[in-house]
């Protein structure tokens, strides 16, 4: 089979392209030609269409609603991504065509060529771009679905895109544009990567016959540990990006309620300035900025506890998964789909999400219960079960050939 795999980024960027690259490999491994579709970017991984990927293009919160406002008319269509695409469709000729998060570097006009064409498209949903504009159902520091319905003049209200009114003004008519074009009316089947995500989005106007549920696939880090400056002693770990939507901000609080136990944090984001002036006056609070892959599994194998503080919906939750396959106990919200994963007192412990008295306590919990041990092996055999890769790949190339037989 031949398979285009499409996202708007093409190097390790964060859960997204960990999926698109994982299933990349393994179908090329079982004997599928597979190509690609992305933004050129001098951090990208070799692709075999990378010659025919579409123009960069800098969409992040670093960029000013001001600077190059000519950007921003591709935020809504952009021309270049479908052109990009009719050269992909031209060299590669796909049987089927599987969209990640083409977001607003590629824009859903990458659909087009493909409809044009006959190509079916299957697309996993990652986040909510095609219903909200800010692609994660947040605003004001909790959940959000006000724009629920076509009502994206909310998006500009609430100023959730990157916290700019310029940049919600923009989101407000992509989406409007998105609605009123049909823009993902090609997508034949979804992919919801947790039984939560299905529910919502049936929940806002996805048939559920076009619904298909697939959790990411997972592989036990092979990396061996790395000489790596560990605190003396058990120690919690936070590794993730810095931002809002994680609960990040609780982080602190956590920490307050453990101490004196470490809570290592592992990441970068918006607010890694706040945590690093946090930690001067919680002296246990120990971040640590960004660390290597192989840094990063050191620290998660030899951590005591892993916490997952999001506030906002997890649609599968990589970190917990991750925790889970090295039978590491997981502290985390129960929000999202987080629960399908960490069962509270089967395969970890929940707390109320923005409750840091509570994720204080669960982390005792699992800090001094000999249960701890229980939950954690619970939890390795469940996401070795669920995550494990040729069940995921059956499952993918099934969805796959059922897309291209409708």
């Amino acid at each position: 089979m031949r398979v285009l795999l499409v996202n708007a980024f093409h190097y390790l960027k964060g859960g997204v392209e960990r999926t698109y690259f994982d299933e990349s490999r393994w179908l090329s491994t079982a004997g599928h030609q597979v190509a690609h579709l992305s933004t050129r970017d001098a951090r990208n991984l070799p692709s075999p269409t990378a010659h025919l990927f579409a123009p960069a293009v800098d969409y992040g919160e670093r960029v000013g609603a001001a600077q190059d406002p000519l950007r921003w008319t591709r935020v809504l269509w952009s021309w270049p991504a479908a052109a990009a695409m009719r050269r992909v469709i031209e060299e590669f000729k796909p049987d089927v065509a599987h969209l990640h998060a083409p977001s607003r570097y590629l824009t859903p006009s990458v659909l087009r060529p493909l409809e044009a064409a006959g190509v079916p498209v299957v697309m996993t949903l990652h986040d909510f771009k095609p219903w909200c504009t800010n692609r994660i159902f947040f605003a004001r520091g909790a959940p959000c679905e006000r724009c629920k319905g076509g009502r994206h003049v909310h998006a500009l209200l609430e100023g959730c895109v990157q916290g700019s009114r310029a940049k919600s003004a923009a989101g407000m008519v992509e989406a409007y544009l998105h609605d009123a074009l049909h823009a993902y009316r090609a997508v034949r089947l979804w992919i919801a990567p947790s039984v939560w995500a299905r529910d919502k989005a049936i929940e806002h106007g996805v048939a559920p016959a076009r619904l298909r549920v697939l959790g990411h696939g997972l592989e036990a880090a092979k990396s061996e540990d790395v000489a790596i400056d560990l605190p003396a002693g058990p120690y919690a770990l936070y590794a993730g990006r810095l931002s809002v939507e994680k609960g990040v901000r609780l982080l602190p609080g956590i920490a307050a309620r453990i101490a004196p136990v470490p809570l290592v944090v592992v990441g970068d984001g918006p607010l890694w300035s706040e945590i690093e002036a946090a930690s001067r006056t919680t002296p246990n609070l120990r971040p640590l900025g960004y660390r290597s892959d192989p840094e990063l599994d050191t620290l998660r194998r030899r951590a005591a506890v892993v916490v997952v503080p999001s506030l906002f919906y997890e649609h599968f939750c990589y970190a917990a998964a991750e925790a889970m396959l090295e039978a590491r106990p997981v502290v985390a919200a129960r929000i999202g789909a987080i629960p399908e994963l960490v069962e509270h007192e089967v395969t970890g412990l929940l707390a109320p999400p923005g409750d840091a008295e509570a994720l204080g306590a669960a982390i005792r919990r699992a800090l001094e219960e000999p249960a701890a041990t229980r939950w954690a092996v619970a939890g390795r055999t469940r996401v070795g079960a669920m995550g494990d890769p040729k069940r995921h790949l059956d499952g993918l190339v099934t969805i796959y050939r059922e897309a291209i037989g409708s």
